[in-house]
Formats: structure tokens, C-alpha cells, sequence
């Protein structure tokens, strides 16, 4: 499966939100952050291996800047990676009731696009059974915690290793194969590779996206 649909995912649900717009001031966390609250409902056991992962930005360019999460005037820092990935985000309580102050000049504009993860590590070298395991379990806690919004939203069926170059898998019984690109990139489909063990990457990819 392509990328397209995975950005398709990130631009409408970006839209639903409405582009975060700071100037030293305040919006509230549920808007900066969209589906989150949705998702930190579901049971623990229905997502354990998957996330949703928000990245800041500026037009086309990731934004680092200071970022607060603030509570009753009590400001907490929002790391902000060199990606633009928000590194730490609002519990369900802090989503209902704090808001968010970024450090950017009045006239800024500012971007949240959201991605879903593995909860796993970019590395090399990979455990293909964890990475199925997130693709089956985010192909139905996504449209769980989507609602309504689920039949906008194109099926997870596979995971796509951004800049990892190209790959193999490795199966159960000792064989491999190459990985097949998906708009430039190695992608994994637990559905069309099955009985696959590991995967093994070119170099660390800069992401892991569930498409």
C-alpha cells in the first residue's frame, strides 16, 4: 500500500482541527492535539503497540520553538524534536482543561500534522511479529477511537520505513525477499509477506509510519 493514503489521513485530520495558530498565547491542548483524547480512551490493551505522534510545523518545514503546556498559568516545556515531533503530550485530563502556548512571533503560522506509530524504536534490524502485531491492532484502535471520522479513513494494513533506503524480509524458514517501495520508501505488509520474522534495513529509518 502507497503513503498517499497515510497523508490523506494526516491533512484531514489536520483540517478537522484547524491549523494551531500562537503568538505567545494560549489555544486549547484538544485542538493542538486531534484524536488524542479518543485514543487515550481506548484500553491499555488495545494500544499497546501502536500511537499517534504529532509533528510541528511551518509550511512544508518541521517548527522547533519553545512550547508549553499550561495548567491554571502553570507552564510545563513541550520538547520539541529536530523533526518537529512533540515529544511529550497532554494526559486526558490535561487535555480537557490545559492549553498550549508556543513561543513564535504574532504574525506565525503554525501546522500539526499527525502520524501513527509502532511503539518501537527505528532500528536496522527489526522484529517483523511486533510490527505485524501494531498493524493489526492500529488498523482497528484507529477507526475505534476515529468514530465517525473512520469512514473518511483508509485501512492500516502495512508500515513503511521513511529513509531507511530499501530492505529484506526475512521469513520463518530461512528465506528472504526484497521489501517493496512505497513512494521511495521499504514497506512491510504482514498480509502479503505472512510468517515473516525479521526485517532488515539498508540503514535506521528517520520514521516508522503505520499505512
Amino acid at each position: 500500500m502507497s503513503r498517499r493514503p497515510v497523508r490523506i489521513l494526516a491533512i484531514a485530520l489536520l483540517l478537522a482541527a484547524g491549523a494551531a495558530q500562537a503568538a505567545n498565547k494560549t489555544v486549547d491542548a484538544g485542538k493542538v492535539f486531534p484524536l488524542l483524547a479518543d485514543y487515550l480512551k481506548l484500553p491499555a490493551s488495545e494500544r499497546s503497540h501502536f500511537a499517534p505522534v504529532y509533528y510541528l510545523h511551518q509550511g512544508q518545514a518541521p517548527a522547533v520553538l519553545p512550547v508549553w503546556l499550561v495548567d491554571n498559568g502553570q507552564r510545563t516545556p513541550i520538547p520539541v524534536r529536530a523533526d518537529g515531533r512533540i515529544e511529550l503530550l497532554p494526559s486526558l485530563a490535561a487535555l480537557a482543561h490545559d492549553k498550549v502556548e508556543f513561543g513564535v512571533d504574532a504574525a506565525s503560522k503554525l501546522g500539526v500534522s499527525l502520524s501513527v506509530e509502532p511503539i518501537m524504536a527505528p532500528a536496522a534490524d527489526l522484529d517483523a511479529r511486533e510490527l505485524a502485531a501494531a498493524v493489526a491492532q492500529a488498523a482497528v484502535g484507529v477507526r475505534k477511537a476515529a468514530g465517525i471520522k473512520a469512514l473518511a479513513m483508509p485501512r492500516i494494513q502495512s508500515v513503511t520505513f521513511v529513509g531507511a533506503g530499501s530492505g529484506e524480509v526475512e521469513f520463518a524458514d530461512g528465506r528472504r525477499a526484497p521489501l517493496p517501495l512505497a513512494h521511495g520508501a521499504p514497506s512491510y505488509n504482514p498480509t502479503t509477506q505472512p510468517n515473516a520474522k525479521r526485517i532488515r534495513l539498508a540503514k535506521i529509518p528517520l520514521k516508522l509510519d503505520l499505512d
